[in-house]
This record gives C-alpha cells, sequence and structure tokens, in this order.
C-alpha cells in the first residue's frame, strides 16, 4: 500500500472540524500566542478532545446554569475543555465561558458572536446584527 495524500484529510478529520465549528473552538493553535483574531485579548487556550483549540475568558469558572446551553466549557483534569453542548448541568456545575461571548470586537445575536464580515449562519459566529439588512 501506497502513503496517505498528506493534503487529503481523513474521514474522521472531516468530523472534528464540524465539530470545532459547531462548539466554537476556533482559537489559535499553538506555537501561535493566545490572542483573539478579533480584539487582540489574550485568552486561556484549552485542546479540545478533536484536536481544535478554544479560547476561554481568563478567571474563574462561573455557575453554568447561568451560562446559555451550547456556550458551557468544562475544563477536565487532564487540561482538556469540552463542550457542555445542550445537556443540563448538573447541581452545582461550574463551567468556564469562551472569549467569543465578551470579546469586544464581536457582536451578539441570539447568543452567537460575529464581526460583521463572515458569512451569515457560518460556525459559531452565527449572523451579524445588521448582516442581513444591509445595515
Amino acid at each position: 500500500m501506497g502513503e496517505r495524500d498528506a493534503a487529503r484529510p481523513r474521514d474522521w478529520e472531516f468530523a472534528d472540524r464540524a465539530q470545532a465549528r459547531a462548539d466554537g473552538a476556533d482559537g489559535p493553535p499553538p506555537p501561535a500566542p493566545p490572542l483573539c483574531p478579533h480584539c487582540g485579548r489574550r485568552g486561556e487556550r484549552r485542546a479540545t478532545y478533536y484536536g481544535a483549540y478554544v479560547l476561554l475568558e481568563p478567571g474563574p469558572a462561573v455557575p453554568a446554569h447561568l451560562v446559555e446551553a451550547g456556550q458551557r466549557w468544562y475544563v477536565d483534569g487532564g487540561g482538556y475543555a469540552w463542550n457542555g453542548a445542550f445537556d443540563e448541568p448538573g447541581r452545582g456545575a461550574r463551567c468556564r465561558i469562551p472569549h467569543h461571548l465578551s470579546c469586544p470586537a464581536l457582536v451578539l445575536v441570539d447568543g452567537w458572536a460575529g464581526s460583521g464580515a463572515e458569512e451569515p449562519g457560518r460556525g459559531h459566529e452565527g449572523r451579524a446584527a445588521g448582516a442581513h439588512d444591509g445595515t
């Protein structure tokens, strides 16, 4: 058997990339500094189980029931981050907040952040305010 074409992703890599987009895990990978590409602020970069990185807001975890479903990030004992998706948090659970929720350069619409430069409805950035009506 010949070697796999290095430029062609494996089948599971497509699923991993889709999961990263859905979760908002779009942080810069090492060795790049953990800076937001929109505002330049430093985030706490955490690896995910599917090989992507997420920028979390520095600081302590917050009560998970206060954070919108799909935006709750948890960090395990090994330092990996995972998104709790739409599962109801357990009693007393605490989670981390992704940087894109508090990024001053992004606009929140229905809980999703976008700069207005992205295609509407694409990835975690969703539709930026005014992107649909030209304002």
